[in-house]
């Protein structure tokens, strides 16, 4: 005879596989993204509070994804919601110049003062490529660099060497130009010159043999996708004086830094004035939002009035949108006035630190990386300072551990970094070290980590 209890067990099931089946007929793999993928299925959410997440059976999760970084103050923060619902009922048409867009540029610039200029996008893909025509044009150059590891956005002069396996990357003095899952015309990759990161002297050499090509050349301050790798300050103070000595414009993608490593980013934590930045995720408190800014003598190129028959076009539908420069604001009052920054870092460490301790206690090989509100974990026998080494460690025993917390109520990027909040508490990050230390142990048993060597 089957109970209550069994009944609404199988309804529940029943809910989810009813939905992944509606999903599946409309979209591949039944998401909108390939953040939104888990095996076996998606979380199917109905809403969200703070620094957690509910499902549609009601069950909560402590969030480490945050939309992918943006949610610095966690989700539904009241400022923010208040502020949006104020520019909707204001409904201002973002095709004209509101005097809070003037305000929140001001705002940013006040943060990063690098960006003396800068333009609002709606996403950190768009940014990126504003940044590429805008270094191509003031340097009269065709040919672009990033770095092994380093995920620029969708399109696809950037879509390359995101990822690669040892089989076909290539040497760190001559690393091969991977298409990131795509196809790539080889003349579109080859406009693109892959660096290695942390490694001054191979990259010193790439960059030589392609100098007076280089117009510009893109570095996240912490690789994210890889991993959360930070630079090291000797190799990015280096890669400063190659790109002024080349006139080689350097870019820094802060979609994720921003906000996260200190109100200015990366370039503030590693004190480097970058000729070009791109903000997004974290800039706009969840809402769609980017910026692209630099010297004013280079951001010029934008202009119409300066430069009628030449200039750099840059628009876009949804640029500077009302409720998205609304949240930016409201995130950036929020941030000022209660210092959110010293939070989310001091439990940033607090993760990373807990995260070391329970690898040395249990003997287990891995390495803790990250910065600020942002950290991760490699199974590995190495230290890990590159895309290379983060690829080379045991990804799968990554997937196993978040696919595992998941079970207990937390929620990561499946395989990816961790992202923090203002939102989370010490005790959020208690329960999930204990709870982390508990699952290694089952994959120690389970003969799936190895030890120290």
């Amino acid at each position: 005879m089957t109970s209550q209890l069994d009944n609404e067990q199988t309804a529940e099931e029943f809910d989810e596989r009813h939905y992944h089946v509606r999903a599946c007929e409309v979209m591949p793999d039944g998401v909108a993204g390939y953040s939104q993928l888990r095996s076996p299925q998606p979380l199917y959410l109905s809403h969200a509070e703070g620094a957690r997440i509910f499902d549609i059976k009601g069950k909560d999760y402590i969030d480490y994804l945050l939309g992918a970084g943006p949610l610095i103050l966690g989700h539904r923060h009241p400022a923010i919601a208040s502020a949006v619902h104020s520019a909707l009922d204001q409904a201002i048409p973002n095709v004209g110049v509101s005097t809070k867009q003037i305000e929140l540029a001001e705002r940013l610039r006040h943060h990063v003062p690098s960006m003396e200029y800068l333009r609002f996008l709606p996403t950190g893909t768009e940014g990126v490529q504003a940044a590429i025509r805008i270094a191509r044009k003031f340097t009269g150059r065709d040919l672009i660099g990033k770095f092994e590891g380093g995920y620029h956005g969708q399109a696809d002069n950037v879509m390359v060497s995101v990822s690669a396996t040892s089989e076909n990357r290539g040497t760190e003095s001559d690393p091969k130009r991977v298409p990131y899952h795509c196809h790539l015309p080889k003349t579109v990759a080859d406009l693109t010159v892959v660096l290695p990161f942390n490694n001054i002297e191979a990259c010193s050499k790439i960059i030589e043999r392609h100098a007076d090509d280089l117009a510009v050349i893109l570095i996240e301050p912490m690789l994210g996708f890889a991993g959360a790798i930070p630079a090291e300050q000797d190799f990015i103070d280096k890669l400063r004086l190659l790109t002024k000595k080349y006139g080689i414009l350097l870019c820094f993608d802060e979609v994720i830094t921003g906000f996260r490593l200190a109100m200015g980013g990366g370039q503030a934590h590693f004190r480097i004035t970058p000729d070009l930045t791109v903000l997004g995720k974290a800039i706009g408190g969840g809402m769609p939002l980017a910026a692209v800014g630099g010297h004013k003598n280079i951001m010029d190129v934008l202009s119409v009035t300066n430069h009628p028959d030449d200039y750099v076009f840059q628009s876009g539908t949804f640029s500077a949108f009302p409720m998205s420069v609304a949240a930016g604001l409201a995130t950036i009052d929020t941030m000022e006035r209660d210092n959110t920054i010293q939070h989310t870092n001091e439990i940033g460490e607090m993760a990373r630190t807990g995260l070391r301790d329970i690898v040395e206690d249990l003997d287990i090989a891995a390495d803790v990386t990250g910065l600020g509100s942002l950290f991760h974990i490699h199974f590995t026998t190495k230290r890990v300072r590159s895309a290379r080494d983060a690829e080379d460690a045991n990804q799968k025993a990554t997937l196993i551990l978040h696919e595992r917390l998941l079970n207990h109520g937390i929620h990561f990027y499946a395989g990816r970094l961790g992202f923090l909040s203002s939102a989370h508490g010490g005790d959020d990050i208690g329960y999930t070290l204990n709870t982390i230390r508990a699952v290694l142990e089952e994959l120690q048993t389970e003969k799936i980590l190895t030890k120290k060597q």
